[in-house]
């Protein structure tokens, strides 16, 4: 079982103390040392715990358990995680520290390339010392060289942020280490019916934060694909209607509608009966799609 040496080494943590990090062999100081951004702290016991001849294994399947594609040659993920081990030393040569150490090789390991990214390597304003923004959808991430040493560090107020692209990325499974043609991300919304005087109208509700946007000048911007299809009970189509939304946001509106919906309504002329509604939403920015049906009478 994948998860047997961890369990094993967790067992015999009960009634051994912790191996020192100084006691490891070359190989697996470095595994300890590349994966410290997403080993958990469990984990890292466990490995610590085993003998010389079990590491190996361990590391084996310390990868395996992150694999999306497990059965094939490939892990996407490692190599992935690698991939950008590298391109942040080469991107961040600043300062005195290796780039991948640093806070902005950190965010870039864990997030992947920003949305956009703004630098001010004089400071943002005369007195200013040098800063880069990066932008993940709405969120902005501050780094500062307050020593201009060019070892930038995260600013306090960035901690938040870092929580929320967190929460996003784990609700949209947009931009994990694993290649976005590995994933197939969704548009959560929700639809409902509003029968009137021999009408309905379609009320549909899409999350902001599950839209994805790109970033173009100072504001975001996507487009959505909205496809509208009625049937009738012999499953024949009485209604159709397709049409595409692009949406700007001011960079500035972003956080603020973050925990906010776009709303959309539509208006269909029926006769008395019984019918199901086909909706699909389709975000163009990452290829996002999701389906929903809605049973309505009139």
């Amino acid at each position: 079982m994948a998860s047997a040496l961890l369990v094993l080494a967790l067992v015999a943590g009960s009634c051994a103390g912790i191996s020192n990090n100084k006691n490891l062999d070359p190989e697996s100081k470095e595994f300890l040392s590349k994966t410290r951004y997403i080993i958990s702290k469990e984990e890292k016991k466990a490995f610590l715990l085993l003998g010389p001849e079990k590491r190996a294994d361990f590391i084996k399947e310390f990868w395996m358990r992150r694999d999306p594609t497990p059965g094939t040659e490939v892990n996407e993920y490692r190599d992935r995680y690698y991939q950008r081990v590298e391109e942040a030393n080469r991107l961040f040569r600043e300062g005195t520290t290796p780039g991948w150490l640093q806070d902005r090789g950190r965010i870039y390991i864990l997030f992947g390339p920003p949305d956009n990214r703004i630098t001010y390597p004089r400071g943002v304003d005369m007195y200013g010392k040098p800063t880069e923004i990066w932008y993940y959808a709405f969120f902005p991430i501050v780094f500062t060289d307050e020593n201009w040493s060019g070892n930038y560090k995260l600013t306090p107020q960035s901690a938040y942020q870092i929580s929320e692209i967190a929460y996003l990325e784990k609700e949209l499974q947009k931009r994990s280490v694993v290649p976005d043609s590995k994933r197939v991300p969704t548009v959560d919304f929700s639809v409902k019916s509003e029968p009137k005087d021999g009408k309905v109208g379609f009320v549909l509700d899409i999350p902001y934060k599950a839209i994805w946007f790109k970033s173009k000048d100072d504001h975001f911007v996507t487009t959505l694909d909205i496809k509208l299809k009625v049937k009738g009970k012999k499953d024949e189509t009485v209604w159709e209607h397709n049409e595409s939304f692009e949406l700007s946001v001011p960079r500035e509106e972003g956080l603020e509608l973050f925990e906010q919906n776009y709303t959309l309504r539509f208006e269909a002329e029926l006769k008395s009966g019984e019918y199901v509604l086909e909706a699909e939403v389709s975000n163009r920015t990452g290829g996002g799609k999701s389906q929903k049906k809605l049973e309505f009478s009139l």
